[in-house]
């Protein structure tokens, strides 16, 4: 149904409002239009590959302290005064040889590297005593297959109880014996 024109040449009014088209968005430069997904993000991309890189220098450098130098990882139960341990009898031999002779500088150098004690100390610690007698080994007691207990007694002249001391032997890489400790 048409409305017959108004005077003046106007065509009468609608009888519902026109809605205006929808203004469309302008995406900035640069950037996907408006309801595009986003793209990933590059950057992201970048910062793993920087973060891969570290791990790899870092474990590269505990690898190369830990195994070459200082070798933390390694076995360091040798005597820091010889470049290998003694098999158990014999080790004891030489180290009682050189508490007996009052010779601490010499034993020290039976002290293992890895002792929680400096070898001058250790030593010093428990055998500075000029009035120690003689020492031997009272007896052997090994722990398990890389610690090894070793009693020890000495006589103090003029007193009947004897000195008593255990050595905590530990054995090295080559199969020998160092000090480690005294209880």
């Amino acid at each position: 149904m048409s409305y017959p024109p108004q005077p003046g040449g106007q065509w009468p009014q609608q009888p519902y409002p026109q809605q205006p088209y929808p203004q469309q968005q302008r995406a900035q430069p640069g950037y996907p239009p408006p309801g595009y997904p986003q793209q990933p993000k590059k950057r992201s991309l970048l910062w793993l590959w920087i973060t891969l890189g570290v791990v790899v220098v870092l474990a590269a450098g505990v690898a190369l302290t830990g195994f070459v130098a200082p070798g933390f990882f390694l076995n360091k139960n040798h005597p820091v005064g010889a470049a290998r341990t003694l098999p158990e009898p014999q080790f004891m031999n030489e180290l009682l040889g050189k508490l007996n002779a009052h010779d601490l500088a010499g034993a020290a150098a039976y002290v293992c590297e890895s002792a929680d004690e400096s070898p001058a100390s250790l030593v010093h610690g428990h055998f500075a005593d000029p009035n120690v007698g003689h020492y031997r080994v009272r007896e052997v007691e090994p722990l398990h297959e890389i610690t090894q207990f070793v009693g020890v007694d000495s006589d103090f002249p003029g007193n009947p109880t004897p000195y008593r001391a255990t050595f905590m032997l530990r054995q090295g890489p080559d199969g020998g014996f160092c000090l480690f400790g005294v209880i």
